[in-house]
C-alpha cells in the first residue's frame, strides 16, 4: 500500500535500496504496477514478492463505503477503488470486522492474480525462483501477519 505508515524497509529490518517496491493505494494491481513487478523480476532477479495490506487501510474503506452506503468518488479515485469491491464483497459473508476482513481478501485476491499471470511472472514461479506471498500489518501492534 502507499500508506506513510507502513514502511516495509523498518518491518522489515531492510536497509535503504534492499527492497524494491511498488506502493499502490490499497495494493491493486493494474498493468502499470503489473510492469513495475515483472521489471523487478525479470530484470532484478527478486525471488520474492511481498503484498502487503495493512489495518485501517483508507483505499480499502472506500470500496467498503461504495458497497454499504453507495459512496461515490470523484476522478480517478473510484477507479483506483474498483478492484477492491470484489474482496468487500466475499468479506460480507464473513462474521467478523468488515473492513479488516476486507483487508484480508484483497490481499488474497491480489496474491491470486500475480501467482495466475501469464506474464513474466508464471515461469520463474512455476521453478521455484519466485514466491508470492501476502500479509496484514497491524498498525496498533508494528506485527506481520503471513496469510497466503
Amino acid at each position: 500500500c502507499s500508506d506513510s505508515r507502513v514502511s516495509p524497509e523498518i518491518l522489515f529490518g531492510r536497509g535503504l535500496g534492499e527492497l524494491f517496491i511498488v506502493r499502490v493505494a490499497g495494493n491493486t494491481v493494474d498493468n502499470i504496477a503489473l510492469g513495475s513487478i515483472e521489471y523487478a523480476v525479470a530484470e532484478l532477479g527478486v525471488p520474492l514478492i511481498l503484498v502487503l495490506g495493512h489495518e485501517k487501510c483508507g483505499a480499502v474503506q472506500a470500496a467498503v463505503d461504495i458497497v454499504t452506503k453507495n459512496a461515490v468518488y470523484p476522478g480517478a479515485i473510484s477507479d483506483m477503488v474498483e478492484p477492491i469491491v470484489p474482496a468487500v464483497l466475499k468479506a460480507r459473508t464473513q462474521s467478523g470486522d468488515l473492513l479488516d476482513n476486507s483487508v484480508r481478501e484483497n490481499v488474497k485476491r491480489v496474491v491470486s492474480r500475480l501467482k495466475s499471470s501469464q506474464a513474466l511472472l508464471a515461469a520463474p514461479i512455476k521453478s521455484g525462483k519466485l514466491k508470492v506471498v501476502g500479509a496484514r500489518y497491524d498498525l496498533d501492534d508494528g506485527k506481520v501477519e503471513f496469510i497466503v
